[in-house]
């Protein structure tokens, strides 16, 4: 099969006050994990979602990009906090991907070489074979919870450079 891809990121920005916006990752940090603001949000998120699919498949696409892997693989590295607001995440996009997959669209995760938080590079010290073998963990969890994904886009660097670190 050929792939006709469009990346769906453009609903998760909705209301974004800020200045400057990175338009090639999903702003997280601005996406609502309690609170009444939670529902609201994400039901527009997903309203929006349908939309962009709906008009994504009418003039020829058949698969959508969402960011991340990272996002949705809690794991005991990351810390109580973190994980709270991931396990937040990873349920919503349950429901958007397998909402997706019923609309008729394939989904391809994207994920960062080797996404890191701090708690992760603490724990592994850094260290290049546990961190594969972490990597390894979180895809093979994330794709055992969403069958529905096809597949995953690794992205390798960032043209602004604004988060990516060097590793030893």
């Amino acid at each position: 099969m050929q792939w006709q891809l469009l990346d769906a990121i453009g609903p998760f920005f909705r209301g974004n006050g800020q200045r400057r916006v990175n338009w090639s990752k999903i702003p997280f940090d601005q996406l609502a994990v309690d609170g009444p603001e939670r529902r609201k949000q994400w039901d527009r998120i997903a309203a929006d979602l349908t939309r962009l699919a709906n008009e994504a498949r009418r003039f020829g696409f058949n698969a959508l990009t969402l960011d991340d892997v990272a996002h949705l693989a809690p794991h005991p590295w990351h810390g109580d906090e973190l994980n709270a607001r991931l396990v937040v995440f990873r349920e919503e996009f349950t429901a958007l991907i397998r909402m997706l997959h019923q609309l008729g669209l394939a989904v391809f995760l994207t994920t960062d070489a080797i996404p890191l938080s701090a708690g992760v590079l603490t724990a592994s010290g850094g260290r290049r074979g546990v961190l594969d073998n972490w990597f390894r963990a979180i895809l093979t969890d994330v794709l055992d919870l969403l069958p529905e994904v096809r597949g995953i886009i690794v992205r390798i660097g960032e043209s602004d450079g604004h988060d990516v670190i060097a590793m030893t």
